[in-house]
């Protein structure tokens, strides 16, 4: 039983993680989004600050890439637990038996 429990704990890590990185994504993200342009913006106006919020914006950028890629990798994939799932459930099948079907009502009951 410490087995299944242990193995439920790691998948909800691991589904935590995920939400953690996909929340540092999105701020990231954001973050790139509003330094960068102002960045550039103050940079061609003449301001030094610019290439501050420029050189921000591309290490908020980078931070996002990587938190995406992280994120994409610790996704927990949806499976069928326990076991695998059966390919060819729903694939009909000819009867083994040689002698073919089988019925249990008497030979001349019926319709005629």
């Amino acid at each position: 039983m410490s087995t299944l429990i242990e193995e439920f704990e790691r998948v909800q890590r691991r589904r935590r993680r995920f939400g953690l990185l996909v929340g540092l994504t999105i701020v990231t993200g954001i973050g790139a989004w509003l330094t960068g342009p102002v960045g550039v913006v103050m940079v061609i106006s003449g301001s030094p600050v610019g290439w501050i919020l420029v050189v921000v914006g591309a290490a908020l950028l980078a931070a996002m890439i990587v938190a995406i890629v992280a994120a994409a990798r610790n996704r927990v994939v949806p499976q069928s637990l326990p076991g695998a799932a059966n390919r060819h459930f729903d694939e009909p099948e000819p009867s083994p038996d040689p002698r073919g079907g089988f019925t249990s009502l008497p030979s001349g009951f019926g319709p005629r």
